[in-house]
């Protein structure tokens, strides 16, 4: 976060963000910390400091829906990887693919296009939406 700006009220959201496995609406996340008098304007101040210093991700789970965040802190660079986000559970995943390098630098040398691999998102079904469906189908 920018310099002078640590507050009680920043600190425990980046506390609850941390703790907690995200992805959070804003919304919810007022919800969440509303007993602690956290205000919903203040949630969203935070957030978009959080996302400024690349500890906090900002993304859709779905079209049409609130924006989502989620704690990114402990994983290093994120511009330097691809993120996959469930379509079912909303949760955001980091990918780090051999493969899908190989593809960014295709599309870059043969198409001169460069991909922005932090802000490139794959959708899709994680493995424990499609476990519990198939536990669902037995059933």
């Amino acid at each position: 976060m920018k310099e002078g700006y640590s507050t009680r009220q920043g600190a425990v959201i980046l506390a609850y963000l941390e703790k907690n496995i995200g992805p959070y609406t804003a919304e919810e996340l007022a919800e969440a910390l509303r007993a602690q008098r956290v205000g919903k304007a203040t949630v969203y101040r935070h957030l978009e400091r959080l996302c400024e210093g690349g500890l906090v991700r900002r993304f859709f789970p779905a079209e049409g829906a609130s924006a989502s965040y989620q704690y990114v802190g402990g994983h290093g660079d994120c511009s330097r990887h691809y993120h996959m986000v469930c379509s079912r559970c909303g949760r955001l995943f980091h990918l780090d693919c051999h493969q899908l390098s190989t593809l960014t630098e295709h599309i870059e040398e043969q198409h001169g296009f460069l991909l922005d691999t932090e802000r490139t998102i794959l959708y899709g079904v994680c493995a424990d939406c499609r476990s519990k469906d198939k536990k669902e189908d037995k059933s």
